[in-house]
């Protein structure tokens, strides 16, 4: 695979390896931008076994990934007729994952999760 098309840091950010050597913002995976077809691997893509891919059967993807998200709240939080307070906790990708989300979108495409994040909500309703 030759990665002579695309910076060290591009290959970073794609999360590229060759023979078990990750490239890093400032070193490709390999010095002469040449690795081996069966020993290119991505952290964050799936890439097709040499002379398999096809752009429309067997392209090359955005590598499956489960993220898990949780979120608890109560509406009526001191039991009032008139004003009601809500309280609600929330934690998005909550084992901290890292990977892409692909959307096939003119405004949006492929990015980054998002890491980690909790929130708290508090609601007066009047």
């Amino acid at each position: 695979m030759d990665v002579s098309g695309i910076s060290p840091d591009q290959q970073f950010q794609a999360g590229l390896s060759c023979g078990g050597f990750f490239a890093t913002p400032t070193i490709s995976i390999s010095p002469n931008n040449l690795c081996p077809a069966n020993e290119c691997k991505s952290k964050y893509l799936t890439i097709p076994a040499a002379g398999t891919e096809n752009d429309d059967h067997n392209p090359p993807r955005v590598a499956p990934r489960n993220l898990f998200d949780v979120s608890v709240g109560e509406y009526n939080l001191f039991g009032g007729d008139k004003h009601k307070w809500s309280l609600r906790l929330s934690a998005i990708n909550v084992t901290n994952k890292e990977a892409l989300y692909n959307f096939i979108s003119t405004f949006s495409g492929t990015h980054y999760v998002t890491p980690r994040a909790l929130t708290a909500e508090l609601g007066f309703h009047f």
